[in-house]
């Protein structure tokens, strides 16, 4: 796909000749602040006062102007920067490297049904392949979508939703260069939620006290200086506003100190808000995901950009001077305590859900930029089946690049029912588990597939494939395979819950931490006892004895991966076939390794 590096380059193109502005805006800044300083001396030493006074305004005007051209050029820098490295992130995804840190594992809760199995979070997780997200929110929206399975009309929805934003590849980088020129929204948003509806008791006296002292100042000010009362009464009416103010003190330091640090959180959510009220496409999440953005009170970018500015004019009372010669006369704290409570109770019962919102948008994006990346990959077809329904064509493991991944297609119908799968060392058995695993996993969350052809019934995926031994808990690995075989028996059992989803299993390597003997008898028990359940699913073994169970047995079905010898080399080619595995090769393998067998 050249489709990225092509972008790449144009965003480069562009950072490159904003940063060329912004340096020549640099100098002339410079140029313009020492000109108008060198005017300004000039006409006071001639005795040009009323020029002086008059340039030193005009410059002081073109200053400003000059400044939030240079923060503009600035902006625009930095957005293309972000787009340049959105554009580079992309391409190496297609390869399967990762230039985001994020690994999603903060989102990952111990002992889940398949998240640990199945690289579900990591360093090289599909959280990572699909994350697009960059508020906390959103992250944490798209590892709920990999880690509870939807239901087929919600998996619709977000099917309709992705498609509809694929084709609009500029809103959907514009959003996520808009999120990182901020890295603090990547911060957690409880303490918002919290501030946000917890009500700040403010005394009856404020309203009417915080406009009538300062008038009554204001005219005792006047007075002062038209010379009909003394200094002394100025001092007074301020020393009034002090013990005002002292009475709220405590309240205002701390709305000051919970508000400070979500100023500039605030501003990033605000241009978030702001362009997801512009997004395109006309599927019904999405019709309802803006519809939510707007309420009879305003839209969540105006209402979250008031909020913003309401902070960050409070907590200027943190300026000694400001706090001195502006917050006592006018008592600044009493306004902007006031103004917030006012905001509290106006917009603060649609915070929580216009975060929700941002935080839908964001993981939807993800399944768009995952689809848009993979034309080829095959949108899921979604089976209404109470049973077990897997089904696949070309079906690839999606972790791996795509130039690497060997393909295989297979079927799983019915309830009951186990697949087994042979093979030697390293021919591609847990892989294929995992490949299955995973793409079911992308089908449940609204994702397209790593396949030609997908389709699956809804399904609760549990697996049994990296059992590890813990000092702390005093188990051997061979006792933790158990524990998480008897979890699958009890959510593999049928219950009077209308909720409950036909368990899909992967068992990789089934008891392996005890002899063959043991180990035949109980995987053939266990197949057994899972068949008079409505589970499914698939078994990698060594035990080729296993396979004479579909001699016998209907509910079983053999199929292997083989490898081959050639000139001493064992060689794989990670085809899935029908039968039993009749070629293993463990003692080539240690022969490799120096071991005379």
């Amino acid at each position: 796909m050249t489709t990225f590096p092509s972008r790449q380059a144009h965003f480069q193109q562009l950072a490159d000749k904003a940063q060329q502005q912004y340096n020549q805006l640099a100098i002339l800044r410079l140029a313009w602040f020492f000109g108008v300083l060198a005017g300004v001396f000039f006409l006071y030493k001639i005795g040009q006062y009323g020029l002086a006074v008059g340039l030193g305004s005009a410059g002081l005007i073109g200053f400003a102007v000059l400044l939030k051209w240079h923060q503009r050029i600035r902006r625009e820098r930095d957005l293309n920067r972000q787009l340049v490295f959105i554009n580079e992130d992309e391409q190496a995804r297609l390869d399967r490297t990762y230039l985001r840190p994020e690994t999603g594992l903060a989102f990952a809760p111990p002992d889940h049904a398949y998240a640990q199995d199945l690289d579900v979070f990591g360093k090289h997780s599909l959280f990572k392949l699909l994350n697009r997200t960059h508020t906390h929110d959103g992250s944490a929206r798209l590892a709920h979508y990999l880690l509870h399975p939807a239901l087929p009309a919600t998996v619709m929805l977000r099917q309709e939703a992705a498609a509809a934003l694929k084709p609009h590849l500029d809103w959907r980088q514009q959003a996520e260069a808009l999120a990182r020129l901020n890295e603090r929204v990547a911060e957690p948003t409880e303490g918002l939620r919290e501030w946000t509806n917890t009500p700040t008791p403010l005394p009856a006296w404020v309203d009417p006290v915080r406009f009538l002292f300062p008038l009554i100042t204001l005219g005792v000010i006047v007075a002062w200086l038209s010379g009909y009362l003394p200094g002394l009464a100025v001092i007074g009416c301020l020393a009034v506003h002090g013990l005002v103010l002292g009475q709220i003190s405590k309240l205002a330091l701390l709305v000051g100190e919970q508000t400070y640090n979500v100023t500039q959180t605030l501003l990033a959510y605000t241009d978030l808000l702001r362009h997801a009220e512009q997004m395109p496409g006309d599927t019904r999440m999405l019709q309802d995901l803006r519809r939510r953005l707007t309420t009879d009170a305003g839209t969540a970018s105006g209402a979250i950009a008031h909020l913003a500015r309401l902070v960050e004019n409070l907590n200027f009372r943190k300026n000694i001077y400001f706090a001195l010669f502006v917050g006592l006369p006018v008592l600044w704290d009493l306004h902007y305590l006031q103004a917030l409570n006012r905001w509290k109770v106006r917009y603060g019962p649609f915070l929580a859900d216009w975060l929700s919102v941002e935080a839908e948008i964001e993981a939807i994006n993800s399944l768009a930029g995952f689809a848009y990346a993979h034309p080829g990959y095959a949108k899921p077809e979604l089976v209404e089946d109470n049973g077990i329904h897997v089904e696949g064509t070309a079906i690839a493991h999606p972790l791996l690049s795509p130039t690497r991944a060997i393909a295989n297609t297979l079927s799983l119908i019915g309830s009951g029912k186990t697949v087994l799968i042979t093979g030697s060392n390293m021919s591609g058995k847990s892989t294929f588990l995992r490949t299955l695993g995973l793409n079911v996993v992308l089908a449940q969350a609204g994702a397209v597939t790593s396949a030609v052809r997908f389709a699956c019934s809804p399904l609760q995926v549990y697996t049994s494939m990296r059992t590890q031994d813990s000092l702390e808990e005093n188990t051997s690995s061979f006792y933790a395979e158990l524990k998480r075989l008897r979890t699958l028996i009890r959510l593999a059992k049928p219950n009077n819950d209308p909720g409950q989803l036909p368990v899909l299993y992967f068992l990789d390597e089934i008891l392996k931490g005890t002899n063959s003997a043991d180990r035949h008898k109980g995987a053939e028990a266990l197949i057994r006892q899972l068949h008079r359940t409505a589970a499914s699913g698939f078994v990698s073994t060594h035990d080729v004895e296993l396979g004479s169970m579909a001699n016998a047995d209907d509910f079983v079905a053999n199929y292997h991966f083989r490898s081959d010898i050639d000139a001493g080399q064992v060689t794989f080619d990670y085809h899935l076939r029908p039968g039993v595995c009749k070629s293993f090769n463990a003692s080539q393998l240690m022969q490799a390794m120096g071991i005379e067998v």
